[in-house]
């Protein structure tokens, strides 16, 4: 078998950069057929090893997502069966069915980041800015609210009132789009 290697930089860019994108969805999957967090991430590894070492075999403008739940499912399965002596696993049915609406919820999920995301950037840039400050990477709203000078009492109000915007405003994006399909 034949792994890409550094020189063939322009496939690894796009390996990540189509990895990347469908990570987020691809655990959420893992994690409705293995259950456990810790061994839906060594599943969701070996799954991407596996992908990375397969990707030549991928066919650029087809279906990645696809194609690497089906290499996570493979992987889960594997997985799965290593430890069947365990009397809590599934049968290969219920599996399958979780691996269904796995994929169904993933959509689910990436249409909303998707609206979500259309929706915070819509927010005026003062509302952006306290959605952005609260929730950076280590905030929390007491710390984002002495940084701004205001009681984090005030500042926990005014994010619930716009997180209650965002829902709907979420939620009517979503009707949108299922409108135009």
């Amino acid at each position: 078998m034949t792994y890409p290697t550094p020189q063939d930089s322009p496939r690894h860019e796009e390996f990540v950069s189509l990895y990347v994108r469908h990570e987020a969805a691809l655990f959420s999957f893992v994690l409705t057929m293995v259950r456990h967090t810790a061994d839906s991430e060594d599943v969701v590894q070996r799954a991407s090893m596996t992908m990375w070492r397969s990707f030549n075999k991928y066919t650029p403008g087809t279906n990645f997502r696809a194609w690497a739940f089906q290499i996570a499912k493979n992987e889960a399965l594997n997985h799965l069966t290593k430890i069947k002596r365990d009397r809590h696993v599934f049968g290969e049915k219920l599996l399958e069915m979780l691996a269904e609406r796995g994929e169904e919820r993933a959509d689910d999920l990436d249409a909303r980041r998707r609206a979500l995301d259309f929706c915070i950037e819509n927010l005026p840039a003062e509302v952006r800015g306290i959605v952005e400050g609260c929730y950076a990477s280590g905030s929390t709203i007491r710390s984002f609210a002495e940084q701004a000078g205001e009681t984090a009492n005030k500042i926990y109000k005014r994010l619930n009132r716009v997180r209650a915007g965002l829902q709907k405003c979420v939620e009517r994006r979503l009707g949108l789009e299922e409108a135009a399909q």
